[in-house]
């Protein structure tokens, strides 16, 4: 939220319930990361990385609006 205060706690929580789609990310990191878009109560596109935790627990640490990038990694443009 301090890189991107225009997204809150909220819209992630509520893009997180509400994905269009996800990948896993290739490579061997751990713990395995995840690439994952959803919409926001106003329609807004966001995307999210996260990783599952230690307790089976999904951890989204990165959340902004949607890049072309990412809309494209994601087959979505």
């Amino acid at each position: 939220m301090q890189r991107h205060p225009d997204i809150n706690e909220h819209d992630v929580r509520y893009a997180f319930s509400h994905i269009i789609r996800s990948m896993r990310r290739p490579g061997d990191d751990e713990p395995t990361q995840y690439l994952l878009v959803g919409t926001t109560t106003d329609g807004r596109v966001i995307e999210m990385l996260a990783v599952i935790g230690e307790q089976h627990e999904w951890l989204v640490y990165h959340a902004m609006r949607a890049t072309r990038k990412t809309l494209r990694e994601l087959d979505l443009m």
